[in-house]
């Protein structure tokens, strides 16, 4: 019987830890994103990609692009686990978002980006309306 109680107590002690860990990475995205929103002029998109049944790496991104689709920020967060951190990708920062989207070869980044275009282009559409 004590068995189960150590099993039980530790399995919920790592519940515990992985809550707090999630909470510590949702506490840095709130911080780059509003980091990136005070920064930076220009349209924001975030664009989220998940692996099939959540194995494997996602991918968060946040792309800043000015009117004419140039980009002027660039972050992503990849992994597997909790401990992913954003990472600027310096190599895509002054490119054309159509010229950066070839350049990528990862399905998930594709799509990441993909959804963040598709963010910042209906944010453009609505400057237009206005």
């Amino acid at each position: 019987m004590l068995q189960y109680k150590s099993l039980i107590f530790l399995l919920a002690a790592c519940w515990v830890i992985q809550i707090l860990l999630s909470y510590l990475q949702h506490i840095n995205y709130r911080k780059e994103l509003n980091e990136i929103k005070k920064r930076h002029t220009g349209f924001l998109g975030v664009g989220v990609a998940k692996a099939k049944f959540n194995l494997g790496r996602g991918v968060i991104l946040l792309l800043v692009t000015d009117q004419n689709g140039l980009i002027l920020s660039c972050r992503e967060m990849s992994g597997i686990t909790i401990f992913a951190r954003f990472k600027e990708k310096k190599e895509f920062i002054g490119k054309k978002t159509n010229e950066t989207f070839s350049l990528l070869s990862n399905k998930q980044r594709k799509a990441a980006f993909e959804q963040a275009l598709q963010l910042i282009q209906i944010e453009k559409n609505r400057l237009e309306v206005v």
